[in-house]
């Protein structure tokens, strides 16, 4: 009867575990679509046309959403490290400034194009590695990159009247390479930054740190002044979108953390390319995108250029898991057990 109880228990902690893997990639696929849908919303439907501005909105309201979480004890609090400080001011401006200028993008292109212009990001990446790091990859790497490249040129050459502007595509081009060298300069750095504080704590403190980077920018570019002419500022409405917008980004890094948690790493990757199809294809129709076949070539190069690239490098990551878990094993194998071994066969 315990035997029958303990498989009862166990079923249920599997059946559990399998619905928290499923709920954590609807809650990832709909939270990182929805993220990049309502943003452009806000831009285009509710005129709110302060990028930057809105950027440090969404870290104000992210902030303020953590505060009761360490409050009633639901996440820990930690500040991050004397030694680390410097690190952590360096991520926090390519953060900052991989965000507001990929806002700004977003604000004066089609989600489309900005999505498409966005998966060039491990052309940047590979470019970087290869030229400063002297970094060899795998060839089917540079293979990847060939759609890559190609689809994001046929969705420039594609887009037409209010979809482009010359600034946006700038714009895009200074994000996508902000986060490019975060990628490559910075990401052992914000793994154990991160891993010393906690997922929250360090979005806390991120976000904060980033405020003293967005608001001289806000008032540089006018756009704190110009805010004041807002047509929707006594809207309680408009203001309740803004704040559900802010609160997205947040939610966006937790939805992230949540999928790695409970799913597999393949079963993350399979949601990212899902993720950006569906952001693009419901943008056309959202936004009423003028979709030339250049544009839908396009968009499936690019996508298609993405699956391939993100498969080759989660093939890459099993295979390094795999000989470093056989390394493992080798160096914790007995010494003596081995020496008996070879005794016997002799």
């Amino acid at each position: 009867m315990p035997k029958q109880n303990g498989d009862n228990n166990s079923l249920v902690g599997q059946m559990a575990e399998n619905s928290m893997a499923i709920f954590s990639v609807v809650f990832l696929i709909t939270v990182a679509a929805g993220k990049t849908i309502l943003t452009k919303a806000a831009f285009k439907q509710v005129d709110f046309a302060y990028p930057v501005i809105l950027s440090g909105m969404s870290c104000i309201v992210t902030d303020l959403c953590i505060l009761p979480l360490w409050g009633t004890g639901i996440a820990s609090f930690s500040i991050p490290k004397k030694d680390k400080l410097m690190s952590f001011g360096v991520v926090t401006v390519m953060t900052a400034l991989g965000m507001a200028f990929q806002n700004l993008a977003l604000n004066l292109l089609s989600v489309a194009l900005q999505q498409a212009l966005r998966a060039t990001l491990p052309v940047f990446v590979v470019i970087f590695e290869r030229i400063v790091l002297a970094k060899k990859h795998n060839g089917w790497i540079y293979v990847a990159l060939i759609p890559l490249t190609a689809g994001p040129m046929l969705c420039v050459s594609g887009s037409t009247g209010g979809d482009i502007t010359t600034l946006g595509l700038i714009y895009m081009s200074l994000g996508v390479l902000m986060s490019a060298l975060k990628v490559v300069y910075l990401e052992k750095i914000v793994r154990s930054v991160r891993k010393d504080m906690g997922m929250v704590s360090f979005l806390f403190w991120l976000d904060l740190f980033m405020m003293p980077i967005l608001a001289p920018w806000a008032i540089a570019n006018g756009e704190v002044f110009d805010v004041t002419n807002w047509g929707q500022k006594g809207s309680a409405i408009a203001w309740g979108f803004l704040i559900m917008v802010s609160i997205m980004g947040g939610l966006r890094a937790y939805s992230i953390n949540l999928t790695v948690k409970y799913a597999s790493a393949l079963t993350k990757t399979a949601a990212d390319i899902f993720t950006q199809a569906l952001t693009i294809y419901c943008s056309l129709v959202i936004f009423h995108t003028t979709a030339t076949p250049l544009l839908h070539a396009g968009i499936a190069v690019t996508i298609a250029g993405f699956a391939f690239y993100t498969a080759i490098k989660y093939n890459e990551k099993q295979k390094a898991k795999a000989a470093a878990k056989a390394q493992k094993t080798i160096e914790e194998e007995p010494f003596l057990a081995n020496k008996g071994k070879s005794v016997e066969s002799v």
